[in-house]
């Protein structure tokens, strides 16, 4: 692995914290009441989105999934105006039309969640391939989950993104499940594997090491000069899939099988980075501050849904 400073260590563990603390806060705004819907929360696969987002810049583009705060967060969408737009407020990310599902920035190359299983692909795909014919240098990343690599808009997607060899690399988090189903009992084979049937370089990857994605995701654009690429990584969700998920298919225990991926960076700062637990102390309590102020404030704002504005981005003017 590449030697990584002091500087971009820390910065990685205030982008995970804050995708952390966002998460839970609107957890905790969600069993309140406080917004419509439901929320797929990013908690415990934070380490992927941020050591991947790290290394693109503002013009190279992400699709995401329905579980998008994290991705959005680490590609840089400001936390205030997706608090608003999670809470159906005008001055959200989509005017409040969207909701926790559908956040998306084109300002920094944020296309956007997306509340179909498999969905982005397509979108994905037609991207890149705009990207080829322009002749630009830029990238196109597509988050999915375990759960849409069954769907065959991914296998579709795959098989032409290598025969026109587009600028792509599709990263799959594989949290474990499906929904509520086991990965084991609905995915038959290796994830990573699938990718070499369309003659594509595959990596594998701990998806709770920040270090080790951050490496693979670099030889990945690398091989982005022979074509597409597919990361898939392993990591375990935190939260259940949804609001309403009782998680009865898991047991507490199991939960100590997996890293904290926040935790782990942590002790790399504190014993291989010389940051002290004061210093990491106050980091924790300024960005858990910070938000907690956003989200109140964005409570407040003006709802987003009128008899003036309902047909708001449903129809042109």
């Amino acid at each position: 692995m590449q030697p990584i400073d002091k500087k971009r260590a820390l910065s990685w563990y205030q982008t995970m914290v804050t995708i952390r603390d966002f998460e839970n806060i609107i957890d905790d705004k969600n069993r309140a009441g406080k917004l419509y819907g439901t929320t797929h929360l990013y908690n415990g696969q934070e380490a992927i989105a941020t050591a991947i987002c790290d290394q693109l810049v503002t013009t190279d583009l992400i699709l995401s999934t329905h579980r998008n705060h994290g991705h959005a967060i680490a590609k840089g969408t400001p936390t205030y105006p997706m608090f608003a737009e999670i809470f159906g407020k005008q001055t959200g990310t989509n005017g409040g039309h969207g909701g926790s599902m559908h956040i998306s920035d084109l300002t920094v190359g944020n296309v956007g969640g997306n509340g179909i299983v498999g969905g982005n692909y397509p979108v994905a795909l037609g991207l890149a391939q705009a990207i080829k014919m322009d002749g630009s240098d830029r990238l196109v990343v597509c988050f999915s989950g375990d759960g849409a690599t069954n769907e065959g808009t991914f296998h579709e997607c795959l098989n032409l993104a290598s025969i026109w060899r587009l600028p792509i690399i599709f990263v799959v988090e594989n949290n474990q499940y499906a929904m509520s189903s086991d990965a084991s009992v609905m995915i038959a084979g290796s994830i990573s594997e699938r990718a070499k049937n369309y003659q594509m370089t595959a990596f594998k990857v701990d998806g709770q090491d920040v270090f080790a994605v951050n490496d693979v995701f670099r030889q990945a654009r690398q091989a982005l000069a022979n074509g597409p690429v597919l990361i898939e990584a392993v990591t375990y969700r935190f939260k259940g899939h949804s609001r309403s998920d009782s998680e009865q298919y898991r047991t507490p225990d199991e939960f100590f099988n997996w890293e904290d991926p926040i935790k782990k960076l942590r002790e790399v700062l504190l014993t291989d980075y010389d940051v002290s637990s004061e210093e990491i102390a106050l980091i924790d309590e300024n960005i858990y501050r910070q938000l907690s102020m956003e989200a109140e404030t964005a409570l407040l704002d003006e709802d987003a849904v009128s008899p003036e504005n309902i047909w708001k981005a449903v129809y042109s003017d």
